[in-house]
């Protein structure tokens, strides 16, 4: 899933007006896009650590689980599991599951020299239709196989425009090429995630910081798994999101968005 990240100092439910900026909300509102050559993602993309006895370990940060390449379906969250097999010493295939019903195929391979991981994904869409989309990660130093640090070369590929819409009682944020949206009270309470692929259990909190910045968390079955801030410019132009996992708080990525 395309995603976007977005602790506080207020207590109790707080309203725009009640900060003084109810005309200046409209500033907020609008389509924003990422631009990647004032972006910056820290850490790798995803860790795989692989035990003597062939259990893998995955680990992007957020979500972290244990597998096997034997054909088996394992947990990756609540209501998913995924299976692999590895092909080659260069190649595997998983099947990702959620309820029991297929939901994607990966196909992974490493190139000659293994400093470089190709990802082959097909998602399966409500209608049955496929949807494609291919990842390519180098390697982070001191590993070998499909063990060890991974980062995306093109990270920002990732990130859809926002488009958003604040008023007195919530902010709406919506993510244009996913469909994926969500609307949030201004007090922090979690609110659910609604859209196609989004994750079960997933829910945002968000709390203003004043007229131009937010904090907010986002929640997997009630765990944070993300915090970070939303930040407007003087002159309204420019969106900074910065994002940091709870696990990693020094490891601080940052999506500049500018209005469209």
């Amino acid at each position: 899933m395309k995603s976007s990240c977005l602790g506080w100092a207020f207590a109790g439910a707080i309203s725009i007006a009640a900060l003084g900026y109810s005309g200046a909300s409209l500033i907020w509102n609008g389509t924003w896009k990422p631009n990647a050559s004032k972006s910056s993602i820290s850490g790798p993309s995803f860790v795989i650590t692989i035990s003597p006895a062939g259990e893998r370990h995955y680990d992007d940060g957020v979500y972290s689980y244990n597998f096997r390449c034997d054909g088996k379906e394992y947990s990756t969250r609540p209501s998913r599991t995924v299976s692999c097999l590895q092909t080659s010493a260069f190649a595997i295939d998983t099947t990702s599951k959620e309820n029991g019903v297929k939901v994607a195929t990966a196909h992974w391979e490493l190139s000659p020299d293994g400093k470089m991981l190709t990802i082959k994904e097909a998602s399966i869409q409500a209608d049955g239709s496929i949807k494609p989309r291919e990842l390519v990660y180098s390697r982070t130093p001191g590993s070998i196989g499909f063990a060890g640090g991974w980062n995306n070369t093109k990270p920002l590929e990732l990130r859809d425009n926002l488009v958003l819409a604040l008023n007195e009682r919530s902010f709406h944020i919506a993510f244009t090429e996913s469909g994926q949206y969500i609307d949030l009270p201004l007090d922090g309470s979690d609110a659910p995630m609604h859209g196609p692929g989004v994750r079960p259990g997933l829910t945002w909190g968000i709390r203003p910081n004043g007229p131009r910045e937010f904090s907010y968390n986002r929640k997997a079955g009630g765990q944070i798994i993300s915090q970070g801030s939303l930040r407007l410019s003087a002159d309204g132009r420019t969106l900074v999101e910065e994002h940091w996992s709870p696990r990693a708080p020094n490891q601080k990525s940052t999506i500049v968005y500018e209005k469209q």
